[in-house]
């Protein structure tokens, strides 16, 4: 392979895709960064000749300097080309990982969905089937997700991907009542088709969750996101500050558990030191350390009769409560 083709292999993948653009003042420092010396007269030689027989490569000459793009529906320019097994892996991230994607990342990634769709559309390869041989469930009930406005979505993943604040207004829950916010953003989950964004508000300290499809607005701003120095998001979820957490100590729970429900938490413990032992009445008694939260005594409410919480005596005293005022309902 000549320097030449070399040369311009590397040029065209520095160009970004629409809307981003490059200078070929900048191409010739990328260029010459790897290795090919040339003057921006050839760059511009080169670029002028590709664009004419490469489909989608484009200029804005009305910028000071030109700026050299993609298209944003043209073809991505891989070598090699796509194997099948690479092409169902984005098949694959497009369908299950797309939801937590944020837009500019969609955007980046959409000629690779698009021709991963064309070498999947190919029926004489085995792997063409395999995305219909593969789906993701939970095991809770399923709702349909609440929609994101995507302008406030784009603003949203751009202040927490650059550290920014942002000003929203967001619709509260307790009320409907709408407020204003300077954001400090400093993470998303991803639950059950919602998504939360985890931050600080104006001056305050306090760790928040805002769930996106109740920001009404979201202006981008210039200046720096405070974030606490001792912040970590995994710690954060694995504490349970997303399951409403009640109390910084944790619950030493007691159970009995019908076999059924034992056998699930066997496979699928609830902590690391959960021990089972099968009482004589065939129940299985469980203990096990967990956060003190309100998503602990809304599964120990689902669980129903399977269940028989013995300890601590405040949380026995509490679902026994709420199971009496179910029951009256039906009285």
């Amino acid at each position: 392979m000549s320097d030449t083709l070399l040369r311009q292999w590397t040029m065209l993948r520095h160009i970004p895709r629409h809307p981003r653009r490059i200078s070929v003042h900048d191409l010739r420092a990328h260029l010459a960064e790897q290795g090919y010396a040339t003057t921006e007269r050839t760059i511009q030689r080169d670029l002028l000749e590709l664009s004419g027989r490469l489909f989608g490569l484009s200029v804005d000459d009305r910028s000071r300097p030109h700026g050299w793009f993609w298209e944003r529906d043209a073809a991505q320019l891989d070598i090699p080309g796509m194997e099948p097994q690479t092409a169902l892996a984005f098949k694959l991230a497009e369908h299950f990982a797309g939801p937590l994607m944020a837009p500019a990342t969609l955007s980046a990634l959409a000629p690779y969905f698009q021709r991963a769709e064309q070498v999947l559309g190919d029926k004489s390869s085995p792997v063409s089937a395999w995305p219909g041989k593969v789906q993701a469930v939970t095991r809770g009930q399923t709702l349909i997700p609440p929609s994101v406005d995507a302008a406030i979505l784009d603003t949203v993943y751009s202040a927490l991907f650059d550290d920014r604040q942002f000003h929203a207004r967001y619709r509260r829950r307790h009320n409907g009542t709408e407020a204003e916010y300077v954001v400090n953003p400093l993470g998303v989950v991803f639950r059950d088709g919602v998504v939360y964004l985890i931050c600080t508000i104006n001056d305050y300290d306090d760790i928040m969750q805002l769930v996106l499809h109740r920001l009404l607005a979201a202006e981008p701003m210039e200046t720096p996101a405070r974030r606490p120095d001792d912040f970590d998001l995994v710690r954060y979820v694995d504490e349970g500050g997303l399951n409403f957490r009640l109390s910084t100590e944790p619950l030493g729970l007691e159970l009995l558990l019908e076999e059924q429900t034992a056998f699930h938490l066997r496979e699928t413990p609830l902590s690391q030191d959960q021990a089972t032992q099968v009482e004589r009445d065939g129940r299985v008694r469980l203990s096990a350390t967990v956060a003190d939260t309100a998503q602990v005594r809304w599964w120990l409410l689902g669980l129903g009769a399977n269940v028989e919480v013995v300890n601590p005596p405040h949380l026995r005293n509490e679902i026994a409560q709420a199971l009496r005022q179910a029951a009256s309902r039906y009285d």
